[in-house]
């Protein structure tokens, strides 16, 4: 996560966005499933919820955060055999070509343009070659649909009470194009995108080029 406000109130975190997130996480383990021995690394990690799904699956799993509190929480769900980091995500701990799975779920939108393109890189750097990106975030389009409008309108209010720093950057983040545009700036290869919650989250698989 990108800082100690609103949304990280690690106590009542999951309680609170677990219906929202639970489908999200559920949807992300079937794109990519867990195998026995894979490396999965998640950036910002926050609780450790979608990790978990991958430890039972029985892969290796490590997560970063900056949040030592929403770590604390990681690591009562996920034990000693978990690796957490509480480190910045533009310069993680790791050595190159580490990870099988790098995964990142609605973290990218938190942070400023300059910040979501130096972790980015540092993904691809910390990814085998033959590895896989999993994105989970805001996606730029949503529909025009009543219940989309909804939707969009719901997520702008948790936004804008996560402070203005965070709301700016979540603005900012649509208006260039979200996931798409950022992997395209990096030539990364999106190789499979899934638009959710009414085209308001997008679920993107991505490869080195």
């Amino acid at each position: 996560m990108a800082n100690e406000s609103f949304l990280d109130t690690a106590r009542w975190y999951d309680s609170l966005f677990e219906g929202v997130l639970g489908g999200l996480r559920a949807m992300a383990a079937r794109v990519v499933p867990p195998k026995k021995g894979m490396k999965v690394l998640d950036v910002g990690c926050g609780t450790g919820a979608q990790l978990a799904i991958y430890q039972v699956g029985g892969c290796e799993v490590s997560g970063i955060d900056l949040s030592q509190p929403m770590l604390n929480v990681a690591k009562s769900k996920l034990g000693e055999k978990a690796a957490l980091t509480n480190s910045d995500a533009i310069r993680m701990p790791y050595p190159n070509d580490t990870f099988d799975l790098v995964l990142s779920s609605l973290f990218l939108h938190q942070i400023n343009a300059p910040l979501r393109s130096a972790v980015l890189e540092e993904t691809m750097r910390v990814l085998k070659l033959d590895g896989q990106i999993l994105l989970v975030d805001f996606h730029p389009k949503a529909t025009g649909s009543i219940k989309g409008q909804l939707t969009y309108y719901f997520i702008s209010t948790i936004e804008f009470f996560a402070g203005w720093e965070h709301f700016s950057n979540s603005r900012d983040f649509l208006s260039r194009g979200g996931v798409p545009k950022l992997a395209m700036g990096q030539g990364l290869k999106i190789r499979k995108t899934f638009v959710v919650g009414n085209g308001n989250l997008g679920v993107y698989l991505l490869r080195l080029a």
